[in-house]
């Protein structure tokens, strides 16, 4: 009959084991670690896309002759992939920002000072903020 402890290998064999399972548990993380990286990202671009959207229909505004003083603000929600709309929740698919405009006359005639604030919310519930200003010239049009 022989006794546990006279096994010889027994303990290398659990060590290799353990060291398996951490290894794998180490690499679980840190793919999860890139997904929350990569999904910051996303976040981040689609703040910087909304920005430069809104710039330009305010500029657009400016040539049209319909741009006015003033402050506002609105919420825009964003789908990240389309593609996996049906088989994923809306955290997953998408995300909400805040965009604030305000739009100021400046002392040299017809041109303002366009500001938008774009603010937004990641998973963990850190909450972001960019921020980006453009002189936008009044175009006068001959008659």
């Amino acid at each position: 009959m022989t006794r546990w402890s006279d096994a010889s290998g027994f303990f290398l064999l659990e060590t290799m084991g353990v060291a398996a399972v951490l290894i794998v548990m180490a690499g679980a993380l840190m793919l999860f670690r890139q997904g929350v990286l990569m999904e910051e990202q996303t976040r981040f671009e689609a703040a910087t896309c909304l920005a430069e959207s809104e710039l330009a229909h305010i500029e657009y505004r400016a040539a049209a002759g319909t741009l006015t003083e003033g402050a506002s603000e609105r919420r825009q929600y964003v789908v990240f992939s389309p593609a996996a709309i049906g088989s994923a929740t809306e955290d997953e698919t998408g995300g909400d920002f805040l965009l604030r405009t305000d739009i100021q006359r400046m002392e040299q005639e017809g041109t303002y000072l366009a500001a938008v604030t774009v603010a937004w919310q990641t998973r963990g519930g850190r909450q972001h903020k960019q921020s980006y200003q453009r002189r936008v010239g009044v175009y006068e049009r001959e008659s």
